[in-house]
Protein backbone atom coordinates (compact mmCIF):
# COMPACT_ATOMS: atom_id res chain seq x y z
CA UNK A 1 0.00 0.00 0.00
CA UNK A 2 2.79 2.45 0.83
CA UNK A 3 4.29 1.78 -2.48
CA UNK A 4 0.84 2.47 -4.51
CA UNK A 5 0.76 5.66 -2.62
CA UNK A 6 4.61 6.77 -2.82
CA UNK A 7 3.88 6.45 -6.74
CA UNK A 8 1.10 8.56 -6.86
CA UNK A 9 2.67 11.30 -4.52
CA UNK A 10 4.98 10.70 -7.58
CA UNK A 11 2.76 11.19 -10.82
CA UNK A 12 1.17 14.26 -9.12
CA UNK A 13 4.35 15.87 -8.36
CA UNK A 14 6.04 15.05 -11.84
CA UNK A 15 3.41 17.19 -13.48
CA UNK A 16 4.09 20.26 -11.54
CA UNK A 17 6.08 23.04 -13.67
CA UNK A 18 9.09 24.27 -12.34
CA UNK A 19 8.24 27.05 -10.33
CA UNK A 20 11.14 27.05 -8.48
CA UNK A 21 13.80 26.56 -11.19
CA UNK A 22 17.36 28.39 -11.23
CA UNK A 23 16.12 30.99 -13.25
CA UNK A 24 13.68 33.15 -11.47
CA UNK A 25 12.16 36.88 -11.65
CA UNK A 26 14.63 37.91 -9.16
CA UNK A 27 17.12 38.00 -11.81
CA UNK A 28 17.58 41.81 -12.91
CA UNK A 29 17.64 40.87 -16.45
CA UNK A 30 14.49 38.86 -16.57
CA UNK A 31 11.02 41.35 -17.33
CA UNK A 32 8.65 38.47 -16.38
CA UNK A 33 8.18 34.50 -15.21
CA UNK A 34 5.25 33.14 -16.63
CA UNK A 35 3.87 29.57 -15.94
CA UNK A 36 0.49 26.98 -16.53
CA UNK A 37 0.25 24.50 -13.82
CA UNK A 38 -1.67 21.14 -14.45
CA UNK A 39 -5.47 19.88 -14.05
CA UNK A 40 -6.67 16.67 -14.27
CA UNK A 41 -7.14 16.93 -18.00
CA UNK A 42 -5.10 17.55 -21.45
CA UNK A 43 -3.95 21.12 -19.67
CA UNK A 44 -0.10 22.54 -21.10
CA UNK A 45 2.27 22.54 -18.22
CA UNK A 46 5.18 24.69 -18.99
CA UNK A 47 7.52 27.78 -17.84
CA UNK A 48 8.26 30.88 -19.66
CA UNK A 49 10.35 33.76 -18.79
CA UNK A 50 10.54 36.87 -21.16
CA UNK A 51 13.90 38.58 -20.54
CA UNK A 52 14.92 42.47 -20.45
CA UNK A 53 16.89 41.96 -24.29
CA UNK A 54 14.45 39.93 -25.54
CA UNK A 55 15.00 36.17 -25.30
CA UNK A 56 12.45 33.92 -24.51
CA UNK A 57 12.74 31.00 -22.87
CA UNK A 58 10.32 28.54 -23.25
CA UNK A 59 10.19 25.08 -20.50
CA UNK A 60 7.26 22.60 -21.73
CA UNK A 61 6.76 20.45 -19.34
CA UNK A 62 3.89 17.89 -20.07
CA UNK A 63 1.00 17.72 -22.40
CA UNK A 64 2.51 20.37 -24.74
CA UNK A 65 3.48 20.12 -28.63
CA UNK A 66 7.45 20.36 -27.41
CA UNK A 67 8.74 19.18 -24.10
CA UNK A 68 11.90 21.01 -23.11
CA UNK A 69 13.53 24.30 -23.53
CA UNK A 70 12.96 26.55 -26.89
CA UNK A 71 14.25 30.15 -26.99
CA UNK A 72 13.43 32.34 -29.44
CA UNK A 73 14.03 36.52 -29.66
CA UNK A 74 11.57 39.39 -29.33
CA UNK A 75 12.35 42.39 -31.23
CA UNK A 76 13.02 45.58 -29.28
CA UNK A 77 9.22 46.56 -29.86
CA UNK A 78 7.73 43.59 -28.78
CA UNK A 79 9.57 43.86 -25.92
CA UNK A 80 8.73 47.78 -25.27
CA UNK A 81 4.81 46.94 -26.03
CA UNK A 82 5.01 44.10 -23.41
CA UNK A 83 6.66 46.15 -20.56
CA UNK A 84 4.31 49.00 -21.48
CA UNK A 85 1.61 46.45 -21.25
CA UNK A 86 2.57 45.09 -17.55
CA UNK A 87 3.38 48.63 -16.53
CA UNK A 88 -0.37 49.54 -15.83
CA UNK A 89 -1.34 48.66 -12.10
CA UNK A 90 -2.17 44.96 -12.64
CA UNK A 91 -5.25 44.66 -9.99
CA UNK A 92 -4.84 41.80 -7.87
CA UNK A 93 -6.50 38.60 -9.58
CA UNK A 94 -9.84 36.35 -6.88
CA UNK A 95 -9.25 33.22 -6.41
CA UNK A 96 -12.63 31.81 -5.59
CA UNK A 97 -11.31 28.74 -3.87
CA UNK A 98 -9.62 25.25 -5.09
CA UNK A 99 -11.19 24.74 -8.61
CA UNK A 100 -10.07 20.94 -9.11
CA UNK A 101 -9.89 20.66 -12.59
CA UNK A 102 -8.59 24.00 -13.46
CA UNK A 103 -4.86 24.81 -14.09
CA UNK A 104 -3.43 27.47 -12.03
CA UNK A 105 -1.79 30.10 -13.54
CA UNK A 106 1.48 32.13 -11.92
CA UNK A 107 2.92 35.39 -13.40
CA UNK A 108 5.63 36.93 -11.70
CA UNK A 109 6.54 40.91 -12.65
CA UNK A 110 8.74 42.99 -10.40
CA UNK A 111 8.61 41.34 -7.17
CA UNK A 112 5.15 41.12 -7.38
CA UNK A 113 3.58 37.29 -7.72
CA UNK A 114 0.04 36.75 -9.60
CA UNK A 115 -1.77 33.48 -9.58
CA UNK A 116 -5.08 32.48 -10.76
CA UNK A 117 -7.11 30.90 -12.91
CA UNK A 118 -7.89 32.31 -16.27
CA UNK A 119 -11.56 31.80 -16.90
CA UNK A 120 -11.84 33.94 -13.53
CA UNK A 121 -10.16 37.39 -14.36
CA UNK A 122 -11.19 40.31 -16.34
CA UNK A 123 -9.49 43.71 -16.82
CA UNK A 124 -5.44 44.37 -17.47
CA UNK A 125 -4.54 41.17 -15.93
CA UNK A 126 -6.54 39.36 -18.86
CA UNK A 127 -4.95 41.15 -21.64
CA UNK A 128 -2.01 40.47 -20.29
CA UNK A 129 -2.20 36.92 -20.03
CA UNK A 130 -3.30 36.95 -23.68
CA UNK A 131 -0.57 38.59 -24.84
CA UNK A 132 1.53 36.10 -23.21
CA UNK A 133 -0.68 33.14 -24.56
CA UNK A 134 -0.10 34.68 -28.14
CA UNK A 135 3.37 34.72 -27.43
CA UNK A 136 3.31 30.68 -26.37
CA UNK A 137 1.28 29.81 -28.78
CA UNK A 138 3.85 31.62 -31.09
CA UNK A 139 6.95 29.85 -29.76
CA UNK A 140 4.78 26.70 -30.07
CA UNK A 141 4.22 26.50 -33.45
CA UNK A 142 7.75 27.66 -34.45
CA UNK A 143 9.61 24.73 -32.51
CA UNK A 144 8.46 22.32 -35.04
Amino acid sequence: MKKAMMLLILVVLSCKSGKNGAMDTNNENTLLYYSKGPCLGKCPVYDLWVFTNGTVLFKGVDKVKHKGEVTMELSSEEIGNLALLLEHNLAEPTIFGKVRDLPVTTLRYEGKEYEYYVTKIDGQLKEVNSKIEQLVNRILSHSD
